[in-house]
């Protein structure tokens, strides 16, 4: 009953498909593809849970299966490219209100894997108040991270956020990063859960996820740190998803009673 209010009021293009047990509603948002998705159950409340980036990998690892099947809801909007820039950050907020329109929870809890970490971080740092707590698996928190690797795809980061490539290095402790720009979070008492993979050489923690959280705890935030000595950037999540699903759980359902 819940989805079928929620869909007479979606755009006249939303197609249904099939997701993880549930059912994805596609539909456009300002030209670009977006996503709610909802099991059969869906809690009163509309709680729900935000994947920015790599919607599709390892639902059965990083709590989305868990979460979908408790009656939270998934929501996604593709800005594949934009690495986490102030017109990404823009574009999440319009999608945010949007769905506050359909009368979803006034908080949503972010599930930012990878560079997934990045927009997660950003736009928790621009709204802390619509975000209730982020999970961030192998995040990218540092701008300047590819350059430092030399790696192929290092221009789009620059590209995003208008540094000449010539210029990278303008992106060492950049005012957006979230190496620096994390105290609002700090104020807004997100907590965050972290995990990170201690053989990872793709997003390497000791200039991403492990600097960040030294930072933000010192700076009196809220971060669980889950290292894995061994593990590599992949797979995200956890082989027991139960730490992920209850941090969801404390920090929506239980922080709004």
């Amino acid at each position: 009953m819940i989805m079928e209010q929620i869909r007479q009021l979606l755009p006249a293009d939303t197609v249904t498909e099939e997701y993880c047990s549930a059912l994805k509603y596609r539909f456009t948002f300002e030209g670009r593809d977006a996503w709610i998705v909802a099991g059969k159950h869906i809690m009163e409340e509309k709680y729900f849970f935000w994947v920015p980036e790599w919607p599709d990998a390892f639902p059965e690892r990083n709590g989305v299966q868990d979460l979908l099947k408790l009656g939270y809801c998934m929501v996604h909007i593709h800005i594949r490219g934009l690495c986490g820039n102030p017109e990404a950050v823009e574009i999440m907020k319009r999608f945010f209100d949007f769905l506050q329109t359909l009368g979803f929870a006034r908080k949503t809890a972010l599930i930012g894997m990878s560079l997934g970490g990045l927009y997660s971080l950003r736009y928790a740092a621009a709204y802390p108040e619509t975000v209730a707590c982020i999970y961030a698996d192998a995040p990218a928190c540092d701008l300047y991270y590819r350059h430092r690797l030399q790696r192929f795809d290092m221009p789009e980061i620059c590209h995003a956020y208008g540094v000449p490539e010539e210029d990278a290095a303008q992106l060492i402790e950049h005012k957006l990063s979230p190496l620096c720009n994390f105290m609002p979070i700090v104020k807004g008492k997100i907590p965050i859960l972290m995990i990170l993979g201690g053989a990872d050489t793709l997003v390497p923690p000791e200039l991403n996820g492990r600097l960040f959280a030294e930072r933000f705890r010192e700076a009196g935030g809220s971060v669980i740190l889950v290292e894995r000595a061994s593990w590599g950037h992949h797979p995200h999540g956890l082989d027991d998803t139960s730490q992920i699903v209850q941090f969801v759980l404390r920090h929506t359902i239980n922080k709004f009673q």
